[in-house]
């Protein structure tokens, strides 16, 4: 199925389940009269379907979790796009996997998750904007579900049993971290999870000292927004910017569906710099010993995506561009900077959380800004609407 038939099903199914199971949901709370005390769970499952870099932001929300002593479990309800980003963090004792290919698919996994879990201690839903979700969570009966609101709690009240505000303009990895205190935790910093990680995933040298001179790019991201992505010409502009080739080896990063647009900007940079030896990626490694590459080069430039994210966990120092989502919601402190930022903001920036649909319909002069800011484009467009 494709993420915009998803994205309908979501809306109209989901809507219609909740205002079918809201009543009962609030009757049997009145019955049971159960006890929803936090503290003293000790199996704690996650479900997070879409965007593997959004794990990457909750990461020290997950390991200061891993790490309390009372949660003896942690598990993961996730899709197979998200699988490898799961199973690479290093933190989850199970990992169950809904399948999305088909409806039928997606109808029998999604059955199968839901027995597994029935009536299990906690469920934490990272779908932040999803209505399926929620009613996913409520169909497992477990004793505690943690869900987020953006707008209206009351949507979501009694199918949730806590309630979690998560402001769309604000710092997404605050309210990842509300949830970890809210079970007891203690959230560590950037520079431990880093240190963590990067032993997790058997990286000996500490950051920075790694042999290679290489720098990555990462052009590409997933498909709920692809208004983040530059054009090739402009990625050829940055590499020429930046002095990137000067490095004499640049590698194209990217999973296996990306291996023929990025083989085509490979061409480009050969072309261009043909001093620089370009290689192309995309697909060609597990995403674990992809990860371990990354922690060697010198330098990752990406779009917002998860290879940004994930980068900047391992301590990779990180050039990036913005333009439909903003940096200070998605970027977690460091105590030291690693991050060179290009982003500015018009009118109608950031528009990832707030539409399902861009205004500009692909025509994002916000990347053009951010890639040169002396661009000659309306800085305050006015995006026709189209029937």
């Amino acid at each position: 199925m494709t993420l915009d038939f998803q994205r309908v099903v979501d809306l109209y199914a989901g809507t219609l389940l909740r205002l079918l199971l809201k009543p009962l949901a609030a009757l049997l709370g009145r019955i049971l009269r159960r006890r929803h005390e936090l503290g003293v769970c000790s199996n704690l499952t996650f479900l997070k379907l879409h965007g593997g870099g959004s794990l990457a932001i909750a990461y020290p929300a997950l390991l200061g979790l891993r790490r309390s002593a009372h949660i003896r479990r942690m598990r993961i309800v996730t899709t197979p796009g998200v699988e490898p980003f799961a199973r690479v963090l290093g933190i989850f004792d199970e990992i169950l996997v809904i399948r999305d290919r088909t409806a039928s698919q997606l109808l029998l996994s999604s059955a199968s998750a839901i027995a597994k879990l029935f009536r299990s201690d906690a469920l934490v839903d990272l779908e932040i904007h999803s209505r399926l979700s929620n009613v996913f969570c409520l169909l497992t009966c477990a004793r505690n579900r943690i869900g987020f609101y953006a707008s209206d709690a009351s949507r979501r009240t009694n199918l949730s049993t806590h309630l979690v505000f998560c402001n769309p303009s604000g710092k997404v990895y605050e309210c990842y971290d509300r949830v970890a205190r809210l079970f007891g935790a203690t959230v560590p910093d950037m520079e431990e999870c880093s240190r963590y990680f990067r032993r997790s995933l058997g990286v000996t040298e500490e950051r920075g000292t790694g042999a290679s001179g290489a720098i990555g790019l990462a052009p590409t991201c997933s498909e709920l927004r692809k208004e983040r992505m530059l054009r090739p010409a402009e990625w050829v502009e940055i590499v020429r910017r930046k002095r990137c080739a000067a490095a004499a080896e640049l590698h194209l990063l990217g999973g296996e569906f990306e291996r023929q647009p990025l083989e085509e900007l490979a061409g480009l940079l050969r072309a261009a710099f043909p001093e620089a030896r370009v290689t192309n990626q995309a697909g060609r490694r597990p995403l674990a010993e992809s990860l371990r590459q990354v922690a060697q080069l010198r330098e990752v430039v990406c779009v917002d995506s998860a290879m940004l994210h994930f980068a900047r966990l391992l301590g990779t120092p990180v050039t990036s561009y913005w333009g439909p989502s903003d940096p200070q919601t998605l970027l977690r402190p460091t105590a030291v900077p690693l991050d060179e930022i290009h982003y500015e903001k018009i009118s109608c920036s950031p528009c990832v959380y707030a539409t399902r649909v861009a205004p500009c319909r692909g025509n994002n002069v916000c990347m053009r800004l951010a890639c040169n800011p002396e661009a000659p484009v309306d800085r305050n467009p006015i995006w026709p609407r189209v029937a």
